[in-house]
This record gives structure tokens, C-alpha cells and sequence, in this order.
């Protein structure tokens, strides 16, 4: 894809995959039809109507802990990525090398890896360290969860946008998604979202009341460095002020003035085999491997060594949160070789499911991948949305031919912990068996309009024509959102 030729459809469906919950129904309906959604979008806005509240959803941030966010339906999700690409330009580099924020924004016409810059920010912050006698690490508590929505329109005002209606266009988008909520309006997962998030942050080094020699922050991770204590504490009390202005408070727990001030494991107290596979890691990270899990970005291939290292982690019957991370990205390619750990890795890390996902991309033995799914599903009465999902995913992209296919379509959309999004994961899958079109059949003959019923129309995709267009006469009668995607399927 030539830079030149990079749009907001370029951002949002190459976005898309690295997202909690990349339905297919968004990926179809913006390949198919973005000329439409952005003009559904536009009339909203110019009569005055209503972006749709958004429905809540949850991805694990660990074992146990959630993270609250929203799914955006397709109209919203595709005009976030517009808006924000429309104005990229205004996110603007930091100023100088000693006040540096990293990530999330737009270089040479396209959005920075986030993942190399995480490095950058990394290597920034160890270069630091060794220039400065003293620092204090802080990050803010649920950050994304409690940013002001007045305090957003506030700072997008000021970044002066070229289309003065885009300053209204936002204060609306943000604050019909959120039903009138002002705080908790930010999605998570969502590169445009982080880009706003990122950006919004910068008065933090841009404060002259904090003196410190060097601030670097990646959103809201947070260094300050100097050469004596007491000033970079007086800076953190400054910190805390002006993030106070805006509702925002300090992790206290996390906060640290010792040890070494690196954001990652704490390199000489890993053997050097370990520092070479988490280079491994974050380099497959980096080249988007973890987006096309089939494909081998010229990556060497483990050794034995190297192997044999990741078989005694497993071996040892105590697999870290951090271990189990590792292992499910370095091992793609060698996935036969951990075969019988894998239902280790599917029960006991609910929030490494889109790890797991990527895990058994290509293994040879889909139905053993496949039965150990369906024996997770069915083991639980309570399984989180995050991990129901990416389940979801695993069925539609490479278990739908499987021996349990059909036991897991059924336990998936039935299981008492399921939710309108995960069902949807399962209606838009265009396939024919299963009982798949029976139950599409009765959300597009009620006049529905949610995700089940929007699920169900991009899923009818792959029926004759006409049986097709017959079903979609009932749906696009449900309203406005339902004719525009019947209108995007029938021409496509």
C-alpha cells in the first residue's frame, strides 16, 4: 500500500486486528460500503440526530480484573478513525529531546507502530537513567475510564481544526456514545482513541512548573528525571495538580523513585537465553506477526536451545502470567512441540485469549485444538466476553472444518456467560451449516436493530441472492441503521 494512497478505510481496516473486539461485521460493512457509512455518518450530524449509545463490553486486563469499555457500532467505529485521520496532522511531535512523548500519532503519512515506539520509549528511558543521578515513575489510575468528555471537546477545540464543524461533530460523537456520560466516553483498543488519549496528556511535559531535566511518557507512563530527589518530588506534586484540573489522579501503588527504571522485566536479573527469546518477542511484535499469524516475517527459527528452554518453563508446573505471554508468541511456529500444554493456555489465561488465537493459527492438528476449545467452553458456567470471543474468532477462522465445529457453535452461543457481541461473533460467520441460518433467520424477521440483527444480515452474505434479499426486506424495515447495511450487502 503505497504511503499516497493511505486513507481513513486504510486506517480503520488495517487497525482493525490489533483491536478487544474486531467483529467482522465492522471489517465487512467499511471494505464494502465506507463511502456510505461516512454519509450516514455526515447526516446525522447535519439534522441533528443521534449517534446510537454504544454497548458495553469487557476484555480482561488479567486472570480476573476487567477493563470496561464499548464496542462501537459500524457508523460510529468507521466515523472515529475519519475524524481522527481528517486531523492527524494536528497531533502534532513533541517539541524538543528533553520533554518527549512517544506513540500514536502520524509520520510519513502513517500511524507509528505503537509497538516500535514502545521500544524507543524503553531505550529513551534506560539512555536517561544512565545521564541523571535520580527518578520518579508514576502512571494514572484507569486512565482512559476517567477522562472528562468536556475536558476532550476542550482540548480538541484548541488543537484549532481546519473544519471548524469538527469541533462540534466531536463534542457530539463523544457525547452520544456515552448516553449523555461524561466520564468513561473513550474507547479502549482503538488506535484513534490512543491517538486522542496520547495527545491529551501533553500538558504534562508542556507544564514550566515542572522542572525536571527530563520528562518522557508513553500515554500515561510517566518519567521524570534529574539529579536530586527533592525537586523531581516537587514536580510530581505539580503533576498531580494539574492532572487533579482534570479529574485525573496518580496510581499510587506504581509510583517509584528506586530500583532501575526500566518498564519491562529488569534485564540483568534474566538469564542472557531468556533476554534473547524476549528480543524475539518484541521484534515479531513490532513486524505485525502477531496480525498474520501464518506468515514468518524473516524471522530466523528457534533453535533447540531455545526450544528446550520454553519446554522447562512449561515443565515446571508454575507458568508465569509473563512466561505464558512469551511462549504463545515465539512458539507459532513450533506449535506441535507444546501440543499437550495447550490446554494450559486455553483454561488458565482468559486474558491471553487473542494470544492463544494467534497460537493455533497454524497447527496441524485442528481438531485437537478445536476439542480443547469445546472442553474449555464447556467446563465453565462463567467464562469472560474477551475470552468467549476470541474463541469466536478461533471457530470462524479456522475451526469451522473441525470434528467439534458444530458442538462448538452451539456451547459458544449458548453458554450462559455469552452476550450480544459474542453471539454476534458467531451470526456473522456466512456459513451454512450448523443450524447457522436458522438462527440468523429469526433476528432478521423481527425487526430487530442491535448487533444480533446486524450480525445476522452480514452473515446471510454468502445465501442465494434472492433467499438473501427476500430476509433483508423484513431487517432494513427495523430502521434507519438496518436499511444502510442491507443496502451495503445487496451491492456487494
Amino acid at each position: 500500500m503505497k504511503t499516497a494512497s493511505f486513507t481513513a478505510k486504510d486506517f480503520f481496516l488495517e487497525d482493525l486486528p490489533r483491536t478487544l473486539f474486531p467483529l467482522t461485521t465492522n471489517k465487512f460493512l467499511v471494505e464494502q460500503g465506507s463511502e456510505e457509512l461516512l454519509q450516514f455518518a455526515e447526516r446525522l450530524i447535519a439534522d441533528n440526530r443521534s449517534f446510537l449509545p454504544q454497548r458495553r463490553v469487557h476484555a480482561n486486563k488479567d486472570a480476573i480484573h476487567l477493563r470496561r469499555t464499548v464496542k462501537l457500532d459500524p457508523v460510529a467505529e468507521f466515523y472515529l478513525y475519519h475524524l481522527v485521520y481528517k486531523n492527524r496532522m494536528k497531533f502534532r511531535r513533541p517539541r524538543g529531546d528533553d520533554r518527549v512523548h512517544f506513540g500514536y500519532r502520524f509520520e510519513d503519512g502513517r500511524p507509528v507502530s505503537p509497538s516500535l515506539s514502545y521500544s524507543e520509549f524503553r531505550y529513551a528511558v534506560a539512555e536517561a537513567n544512565i545521564y541523571s543521578e535520580e527518578f520518579l515513575y508514576f502512571d494514572i489510575s484507569s486512565y482512559f475510564n476517567n477522562i472528562y468528555h468536556h475536558d476532550l471537546h476542550a482540548w480538541f477545540s484548541a488543537l484549532k481544526p481546519a473544519d471548524s464543524n469538527d469541533v462540534v461533530a466531536f463534542g457530539k460523537f463523544f457525547r452520544e456514545l456515552n448516553a449523555g456520560r461524561s466520564l468513561d466516553c473513550l474507547p479502549h483498543g482503538l488506535y484513534p482513541a490512543k491517538m486522542i488519549g496520547n495527545d491529551f496528556l501533553r500538558f504534562i511535559e508542556d507544564s514550566s512548573a515542572i522542572r525536571a531535566k527530563k520528562v518522557l511518557r508513553f500515554m500515561d507512563d510517566i518519567y521524570l528525571f534529574g539529579d536530586r530527589l527533592a525537586p523531581l518530588k516537587a514536580d510530581f506534586a505539580e503533576a498531580q495538580r494539574i492532572l487533579g484540573l482534570k479529574g485525573l489522579s496518580v496510581n499510587g501503588s506504581k509510583t517509584r523513585t528506586d530500583g532501575m527504571p526500566l518498564t519491562d522485566h529488569a534485564d540483568e536479573q534474566i538469564s542472557e537465553l531468556k533476554k534473547q527469546l524476549l528480543r524475539r518477542r518484541r521484534r515479531l511484535i513490532i513486524s505485525h506477526y502477531d496480525l498474520e499469524p501464518s506468515i514468518n516475517k524473516g524471522n530466523p527459527p528457534l533453535n533447540e536451545r531455545e526450544i528446550k528452554f520454553i519446554l522447562s518453563l512449561l515443565q515446571d508446573g508454575n507458568l508465569s502470567e509473563d512466561d505464558a505471554e512469551l511462549i504463545m508468541i515465539v512458539m507459532r511456529d513450533n506449535i506441535s512441540r507444546i501440543e499437550q500444554h495447550l490446554h494450559l493456555f486455553a483454561k488458565g489465561f482468559p486474558h491471553l485469549a487473542k494470544n492463544f488465537y494467534g497460537l493455533c493459527f497454524d497447527a496441524q492438528n485442528m481438531d485437537g485444538v478445536a476439542n480443547i476449545v469445546r472442553d474449555v467452553i464447556l467446563s465453565d458456567e462463567y467464562m469472560s466476553e474477551y475470552q468467549l470471543f476470541w474463541f469466536g474468532m478461533m471457530l470462524e477462522s479456522y475451526l469451522m472444518d473441525s470434528r467439534y465445529a458444530s458442538d462448538i457453535v452451539n456451547s459458544l452461543y449458548k453458554h450462559p456467560s455469552a452476550t450480544d457481541i459474542t453471539r454476534a461473533k458467531i451470526l456473522e460467520i456466512p456459513d451454512h451449516r450448523y443450524g447457522l441460518p436458522e438462527m440468523r433467520e429469526g433476528y432478521l424477521r423481527e425487526g430487530r436493530s442491535d448487533w444480533l440483527a446486524w450480525s445476522s444480515a452480514v452473515g446471510s452474505r454468502g445465501m442465494d441472492k434472492q433467499a438473501r434479499n427476500y430476509l433483508l426486506a423484513y431487517f432494513k424495515n427495523g430502521s434507519d441503521m438496518n436499511d444502510l447495511i442491507a443496502q451495503i450487502i445487496q451491492k456487494s
